[in-house]
């Protein structure tokens, strides 16, 4: 049945089959499969079978209500225009419900989209901007519906929205459902071309084979579908976050903590032309004062250290590698693993790998105890955790998260709770990088800041005293986007020699018995 579809993703009979199927396993992703075959469907006696099938899974409280589709217009009628021709294209109307929200267009985004009987059109006088906008098409919308918040520069491809539902309503405690893309961040990106048309056909390709879904911590809000009763519970987006960023976070953190999950739907691919609404505006300012509010309002004391999403796959985490060489089944500790972004991507990537996190800070731990895949639990004293008693293949320490004086006690702990022939690996800063004494030519005093924390020399100490092994070390480069700053940081270098890894912010140990 999922060979038919995957051989032909349009004709009506795949789905059919699997509906069928999925009468006996799950009964509201089997109401959608036949909604999908009766819109591919031409066949009228067959549309009555299938409709047949549609009312009496109703009958047996399956139906799955339709999305409204929550769609902000500002400027840029193009973009708007191409966006819901796309949902028209690709969608039974029976699965959707269009409002759109135009935020004071100076164009002829109104006059178009007054036009459009098919739609629900909502006119703002001003700018709410996008948690406010968004929160204005969602009391617009049907009561009963599930939400679709979808930017108007995206582009739905061949059962995009079917497939997106259907990740959403794989488990009960699916809160949201995101999709992968060609333009996005948190690691959504799986495809890129700039040519629309290959794009669509990667999208009608890759729309129809059942993946294996990823739990995230957060899902971008560029195109999220939430379960209307989850909404509900969390309450809308916080307009605090005017004019936008950072509002998609705070959801995603409210649905986790509401006791739901947040999953990212790699059968579910959309695309994304790239965001247009901040480019006369200070994006990088409205970044960094939104991400106040976020630190704030979920009272995180250390702000590097909680971001919700994930960049690249080389800064997921420092550990990924070297999980590659932990035998399957085998347990894989990580001590200060944040919100939990990074665990929960190497959870996905290794799903024959038991995965636990230990954490030290309240606010974040209560968000993440209950994360699907990994095991999280808070710690007030390491030498006390709950998971003292047992034994793990491999530990991964981020010693940039305490104190010098406390580097000798974790690893006496962690020490205990290895199994024989498992490895530690251990992130520590290298104290020659430049941005520690680079101020002191400035006449900056520093020396209070360097001593607190760990460096390389540190851990090699307690290596070679405790007797451990260093297997291998990784380095871990910075950045240096000033021009005039890296020619002085060159001239140095020169001087000093490359040896000192000037260069290199961090360096993490992979060290065994």
């Amino acid at each position: 049945m999922l060979e038919k579809i995957k051989v032909n993703p349009l004709d009506y009979k795949g789905y059919l089959e699997y509906g069928k199927y999925l009468e006996n396993v799950n009964l509201k992703q089997a109401y959608l499969t036949y909604e999908n075959a009766l819109f591919y469907c031409q066949d009228e006696l067959v549309q009555i079978e299938i409709q047949n099938k549609l009312d009496e899974i109703v009958y047996r409280q399956g139906k799955v209500e339709p999305a409204s589709i929550v769609i902000l217009s500002y400027n840029n009628r193009q973009l708007t225009q191409q966006c819901i021709e796309s949902i028209r294209e690709t969608t039974p109307k029976t699965a959707r419900e269009i409002v759109i929200v135009d935020n004071n267009s100076q164009d002829d985004s109104v006059e178009y989209l007054r036009q459009q009987n098919d739609i629900v059109l909502v006119e703002n006088d001003f700018n709410a901007g996008f948690p406010g906008g968004c929160n204005i098409g969602i009391k617009a919308s049907r009561k009963e519906n599930d939400i679709f918040l979808l930017n108007n520069d995206t582009i739905l491809c061949a059962n995009s929205l079917y497939t997106l539902r259907m990740g959403l309503y794989e488990k009960e405690n699916y809160g949201s459902a995101g999709c992968v893309t060609n333009n996005c961040e948190n690691l959504q990106s799986v495809f890129k071309s700039d040519s629309i048309n290959e794009l669509k056909e990667f999208g009608l390709r890759n729309n129809v084979i059942n993946k294996r879904n990823e739990i995230k911590l957060m899902l971008v809000a560029f195109a999220v579908l939430i379960k209307r009763n989850v909404l509900e519970k969390t309450g809308f987006l916080d307009e605090r976050f005017f004019p936008g960023n950072f509002e998609d976070d705070d959801l995603s953190l409210r649905i986790i903590k509401e006791n739901y999950q947040n999953v990212l739907v790699y059968n579910s691919f959309i695309i994304h032309l790239g965001t247009v609404s901040f480019k006369k505006v200070d994006y990088s300012g409205i970044l960094m004062k939104n991400y106040q509010k976020l630190i704030s309002k979920y009272s995180f004391k250390d702000e590097n250290s909680f971001y919700c999403f994930t960049h690249s796959e080389s800064n997921v985490a420092f550990y990924l590698d070297e999980i590659r060489r932990v035998p399957n089944s085998g347990d894989v500790l990580v001590v200060g693993c944040d919100l939990g972004a990074a665990i929960l991507r190497a959870s996905y990537l290794y799903p024959k790998l038991n995965f636990y996190g230990l954490n030290n800070t309240v606010s974040c731990a209560s968000i993440t105890s209950h994360l699907e895949g990994i095991n999280v639990a808070y710690y007030h004293d390491i030498n006390d955790n709950v998971f003292k008693n047992k034994k793990f293949d491999f530990i991964a320490f981020d010693t940039t998260r305490i104190k010098k004086n406390e580097l000798n006690y974790y690893l006496d702990s962690l020490k205990y709770m290895l199994n024989d022939n498992s490895k530690l690996m251990v992130f520590v800063k290298n104290k020659s990088y430049y941005e520690n004494w680079y101020p002191t030519i400035n006449g900056e005093c520093i020396k209070n800041r360097i001593d607190e924390y760990v460096y390389c020399k540190d851990l090699e100490d307690i290596i070679e005293k405790d007797g451990f092994i260093t297997e291998n070390w990784t380095f871990y480069y910075g950045n240096i986007d000033d021009d005039c700053l890296k020619q002085k940081i060159l001239q140095i270098e020169q001087v000093v020699g490359v040896e000192n890894k000037i260069t290199v912010r961090n360096v993490a140990y992979t060290i065994h018995r």
